[in-house]
């Protein structure tokens, strides 16, 4: 098999070498900067990247065990699934919209048969949603948090795109990580300051394989800071793979 591809859309150097040191020294690591969500998840579907599958994976998500990827795409390639991802609603507290899409901040890509395609969501901006529930929601895995089926995220087209091609998704169990409970001030698109918590996600052996942070865009706020750092903790210490190799990676800016 090809190396994996390692991508990350990316804001923070400190997060993402944190990332980094967590991960495969053997994979390509790909540096996504200046993009939007909707661009970003495009740019992997629309590039050869030499791999069959391109991990996404966002800064602030630390791999507690990165050898459990591969054993992950074995499960997945053996039971015919063209990705993987924690729902976007459904699953886990802090996300209440839409599970027929796994939320981008940790998914495996088969883009060995997604660049093949024609990128039909480019031109389609409206889907019936409730059409999309009667089709697909034998997919959905969890239903014991709070759900929507909305369109919530502009990138949520492309993952309605995926399941309209007929591609089939594998939705990994996750649970919040409340030990790292943190303060939200003033997030963007609510008023009243929350509680959050990272998420843990699991992999098909219902073992742990990542812990992501959420809001590594209020890295300079202090208690974030801290709940972030020590979930890099956390993952380093359970993460008995990590290799000494220095890991190269490209930059790619979307805004050039």
């Amino acid at each position: 098999m090809n190396k994996i591809t390692c991508i990350t859309r990316s804001m923070n150097p400190k997060l993402y070498q944190k990332m980094l040191e967590l991960s495969d020294p053997d994979w390509n690591f790909i540096r996504v900067l200046n993009s939007s969500a909707y661009d970003y998840i495009d740019y992997i579907f629309s590039n050869d990247f030499n791999s069959k599958w391109v991990l996404n994976l966002d800064e602030d998500c630390f791999l507690t065990d990165y050898k459990k990827i591969y054993s992950l795409i074995e499960f997945l390639e053996n039971n015919n699934f063209d990705y993987c991802g924690v729902q976007d609603g459904g699953s886990i507290p802090v996300r209440i919209h839409n599970p027929l899409v796994s939320n981008p901040f940790f998914n495996l890509f088969n883009v060995e048969k997604i660049n093949k395609l024609e990128k039909k969501y480019r031109s389609t901006n409206k889907y019936n949603l409730d059409e999309l529930k009667k089709k697909y929601e034998k997919h959905i895995r969890f239903t014991h948090s709070a759900l929507k089926y909305d369109l919530y995220e502009p990138f949520y087209k492309q993952f309605f795109w995926l399941l309209e091609e007929g591609l089939i998704p594998y939705f990994n169990n996750a649970t919040p990580f409340d030990q790292e409970k943190y303060f939200v001030i003033a997030p963007i698109g609510r008023i009243v300051p929350y509680y959050n918590s990272p998420t843990l996600i699991f992999d098909n052996n219902e073992d742990e394989l990542a812990i992501h942070t959420w809001h590594s865009r209020y890295y300079h706020y202090p208690n974030i800071k801290k709940a972030i750092n020590n979930c890099y903790d956390y993952a380093k210490s359970k993460n008995k793979t990590l290799s000494n190799s220095k890991r190269n990676f490209v930059e790619v800016d979307l805004s050039k």
